[in-house]
């Protein structure tokens, strides 16, 4: 039975059943065939239950403001605490075993799609001023939409490029260390000015 949704207790489409001129269980089947629609699915999803909880930290006063974007080039995230605009990027754990060298942890990528020239080698990696805060979405190893936060600045740095972020960087599997298991943590680092 095709998925049907309500609003106030009338049926109604969702406005990609409109835009597309079809049903919500065709665009579902259409993304269960295609791993890359189902990877931006995942991505997309991960920003959506993370926009949720800002916008629960929004409503009860730990944050002013929430902005979520959806622009290449741009942090998916800005949030006002303090008058202060700090930029928030999510991605999701790596779905792949990390190397044996991490132990348990797990891995994230933060790699752009296109190469550029620093120093003269190379680079597909982040600066680390790229944005102030990595939400680092659990589903892909966990299989529920939970998330670690870190500050960017304590992430770990390229050798020999100290202005720019190793691509593959480790995860614990749970808060540790500078991993945080909550954004109110890691604003409080943030505001306090602490460093471990």
């Amino acid at each position: 039975m095709p998925p049907t949704f309500t609003d106030d207790g009338q049926t109604v489409q969702h406005p990609l059943e409109l835009k597309f001129n079809t049903s919500a269980w065709e665009i579902l089947c259409a993304i269960e065939q295609g791993f890359r629609a189902q990877g931006d699915v995942k991505g997309k999803l991960a920003e959506w239950f993370l926009y949720k909880q800002l916008v629960e930290l929004k409503d009860s006063g730990v944050i002013e403001d929430v902005i979520w974007y959806d622009k290449d080039g741009r942090p998916d995230f800005d949030i006002v605490i303090g008058g202060r605009t700090l930029r928030l990027e999510c991605k999701n754990a790596r779905s792949k075993k990390a190397p044996k060298k991490l132990g348990e942890s797990f891995e994230v990528e933060l790699q752009k799609t296109r190469n550029q020239l620093v120093g003269g080698k190379k680079l597909r990696g982040y600066r680390v001023d790229s944005w102030d805060i990595l939400a680092v979405c659990l589903f892909n190893k966990t299989g529920t939409w939970t998330y670690l936060f870190v500050e960017t600045a304590r992430l770990e740095r390229l050798e020999g490029f100290p202005d720019y972020l190793v691509v593959m960087q480790p995860v614990p599997p749970s808060p540790r260390g500078v991993w945080k298991g909550t954004l109110a943590e890691v604003l409080n680092e943030l505001s306090d000015g602490a460093t471990e």
